[in-house]
């Protein structure tokens, strides 16, 4: 039976919701790490704010790893693949640094709380081992989804993806590298985007999250949307449909996302 979806009015609204969730979700795990799945660009950005300001209001995230999805890869010399340049504006290693941890730890400091420092990324020499690190540490507390616009991607994990997919090197298709475009405006033409990158795969969300929220926001998520409120069960020719199998999932929605146009 398809996931019904709740609707809030704006992202900010979301952002609020799915951060003071991850607090009430540390706060019920009494202690140890509590692995949080981020995406980086623009989704869920909103989240990530909001939990700065939580933590320059107080609230404890000393526990709070950040486990990223994936990243872009560039070939090394050895012919085989190794990850952006970390300083690269479009690292989602730089991206969990800059853009979720660093404004946390600040407003921690700030508050006089312990802030939180751990970020993970997936090794493209072992793939596998990401996995394995997740789920000895007990799986992830909660994992934050988003979709592609046009191909439904989640992660990076492209349309035909198999349901058993574990993290793994990919192939990126043109449709996502498009969508990145418009994350990073910094790539101006197709071909300034990395055509590879490693993901953690469906299966991994799908079989080492506790929880997942999916987020949908904005009028280019319309197709997305009406795809994925539709799914019951995952469909590899829109990978996000793996919302519809994971354990205790929520769909958020934003009112532009939710429209639906005649």
């Amino acid at each position: 039976m398809p996931l019904t979806p709740r609707i809030l009015p704006d992202a900010q609204t979301i952002g609020d919701a799915v951060a003071d969730r991850i607090l009430d979700r540390i706060v019920a795990k009494q202690g140890g790490p509590f692995l949080l799945g981020c995406p980086s660009g623009r989704t869920a950005v909103p989240v990530y704010t909001a939990l700065a300001q939580r933590a320059a209001a107080g609230a404890d995230l000393s526990s709070l790893v950040i486990v990223m999805m994936d990243d872009y890869l560039v070939p090394d010399a050895r012919g085989s693949f190794q990850a952006v340049d970390a300083e690269a504006s479009y690292s989602c290693l730089r991206f969990a640094r800059a853009d979720i941890l660093e404004p946390i730890v600040r407003a921690g400091q700030a508050a006089g709380t312990v802030p939180p420092h751990e970020i993970w990324t997936a090794d493209p020499a072992d793939p596998a081992e990401f996995d394995a690190r997740i789920e000895a540490a007990g799986g992830i507390d909660l994992f934050l989804l988003a979709s592609g616009d046009s191909d439904g991607h989640v992660a990076f994990n492209q349309p035909g993806t198999p349901r058993d997919a574990k993290t793994h090197i990919v192939a990126l298709g043109e449709a996502t590298r498009r969508d990145n475009m418009g994350t990073f405006p910094e790539f101006t033409r197709l071909d300034m985007v990395p055509r590879d990158g490693v993901t953690v795969g469906v299966d991994t969300i799908a079989r080492l999250s506790e929880e997942v929220v999916m987020i949908l926001t904005g009028e280019h998520k319309r197709e997305a949307f009406s795809h994925i409120t539709a799914a019951s069960s995952y469909d590899p020719d829109w990978p996000a449909t793996i919302v519809a199998e994971c354990r205790n999932p929520t769909i958020l929605a934003d009112r532009a996302a939710a429209t639906v146009t005649v």
